[in-house]
């Protein structure tokens, strides 16, 4: 990073510090080398990731705010640099990125604290000679992408959980003496600083099939902003959304109350779809739990975004509500998996072995009262992260049966297996021999230094 870069990025960060809360412990920078990693370096040449969170309550009642998240994940622009031990037997293996702070076990990583990690391209440093080393760069524009499913739980100096900073800031402003109504009139804006940690390995060529690898890292703070829209129709005072009737000279209430979708969100359990993807494998089923208040009908539909592009499932679900008689009301949909990786030229990747993909769901809405002729506008709901990967399948020798996918329902996370038989090269424990392999290729190739 550039001095003109470090500047504008610290004065950003000032300027956020003068107009929002600095949220919860920041953790301090810290890093930790071993014999084979000279140094590690983690900057962060973009700007802070924003998560907007929105009321998506058509009612104006302070009492009936409906706090949304409108990303499904944050983007974290970043640098690497790992420089290897000064031994030109010692050469780059592999870098990963996490979301939390890291800490050193004997030679190697100690993870335990992070809540997310992926694989990371970064530039590499290695001496191939008395004197003389050469540094490998990337093609650059790396970006560290991290589910907020993922990291909503945790130790509250490295969690994030956009409503808990929302509600944080809603009660240090009523202990101040100030309402709720005036609390979500106004914008609202938290500014927290989470840790993220870059790791790199490097191995020694010591003889033919022993190369033991030992690492070192670098933690360092990011900053991400909270934003809350104001509306300035919200309301602490009564709202009589009824209807007043006449029976002769006597006013009467009308019980026909105008129809109102509180909230529409995803199932929290996504059933992420891991293993068989060959024509004929059905498609995951995923619900939508959804209440408001009044009687009529709902219609739903589910916009996607994922590599590909933008669009909307072709399905409209289509719903009667009455509160009375139940409050809290469901629909289940077909995610169109399958279908759209064997019938469709645009989604013929989506069958990559051992690749997965993130499926970005946002749910939208209209309603119909009892005693309307027509559906008022479409409004967003509730967003959440569907993920897939198709796994190869080998037959089990001595029956006729298959090993096929399945769908994970207990959590949002990936496992790298489960229902399959893969062969996959496994890594040896920290210190022990492994097989060489062959080198990457240089992409530069600088003078020496």
């Amino acid at each position: 990073m550039n001095k003109f870069q470090k500047l504008l990025l610290g004065v950003s960060a000032a300027a956020l510090g003068t107009s929002a809360i600095i949220s919860s412990t920041v953790f301090a920078a810290s890093s930790g080398n071993s014999e084979y990693v000279q140094n590690v370096d983690l900057n962060f040449p973009g700007y802070a990731a924003v998560i907007n969170v929105k009321n998506t309550s058509g009612s104006k009642s302070v009492n009936n705010v409906n706090l949304q998240i409108q990303e499904s994940s944050i983007e974290i622009e970043a640098d690497g640099f790992v420089q290897c031990g000064d031994d030109k037997k010692i050469d780059f293996k592999e870098a990963k990125i996490y979301f939390g702070p890291l800490g050193m076990f004997v030679d190697d990583i100690n993870d335990n604290a992070a809540l997310y990690q992926s694989s990371y391209e970064v530039s590499h440093k290695s001496r191939i000679g008395l004197g003389k080393w050469v540094t490998e760069g990337t093609d650059g524009d790396e970006s560290f992408t991290v589910p907020l499913n993922q990291i909503k739980n945790g130790h509250p100096a490295v969690r994030v959980d956009p409503l808990e900073e929302i509600n944080k800031k809603l009660q240090s402003h009523l202990q101040g003496g100030g309402s709720k109504a005036d609390f979500y009139k106004n914008d609202q804006e938290i500014v927290l600083q989470r840790p993220v940690s870059l790791a790199g390995w490097c191995r020694k060529y010591l003889s033919p099939g022993h190369s033991p690898w030992k690492a070192g890292f670098e933690t360092k703070n990011f900053t991400i902003q909270v934003k809350y829209k104001g509306d300035s129709a919200i309301t602490d005072k009564p709202i009589l959304n009824a209807q007043l009737g006449q029976v002769g000279n006597n006013p009467q209430y009308n019980n026909n109350q105008s129809l109102l979708l509180n909230q529409a969100t995803f199932q929290p359990n996504m059933p992420h779809h891991i293993g068989k993807c060959s024509e004929g494998t059905p498609n995951p089923k995923i619900r939508v739990n959804y209440k408001g208040a009044g009687k009529g009908t709902v219609r739903f539909k589910i916009d996607v975004k994922n590599s590909e592009g933008n669009f909307v499932l072709p399905n409209i679900y289509l719903g009667s509500y009455d509160s009375e008689s139940q409050i809290n009301r469901h629909f289940d949909f077909d995610y169109p998996l399958i279908e759209k990786m064997y019938n469709h030229q645009q989604f013929k990747w989506w069958n990559t072995i051992n690749k997965t993909y993130e499926h970005a769901m946002t749910i939208e809405a209209q309603v119909k009262d009892q005693n309307s002729d027509s559906y008022g506008p479409w409004k967003e709901f509730g967003s959440a992260t569907f993920k897939h990967r198709c796994t190869p399948q080998v037959t089990v020798n001595g029956s006729n049966a298959k090993l096929g996918g399945y769908q994970n329902q207990g959590s949002d996370t990936m496992p790298d297996t489960r229902g399959t038989v893969q062969k996959k090269p496994q890594r040896a424990p920290l210190g022990k021999a492994t097989q060489e392999t062959e080198r990457p290729k240089r992409l530069i190739i600088q003078t020496p230094q």
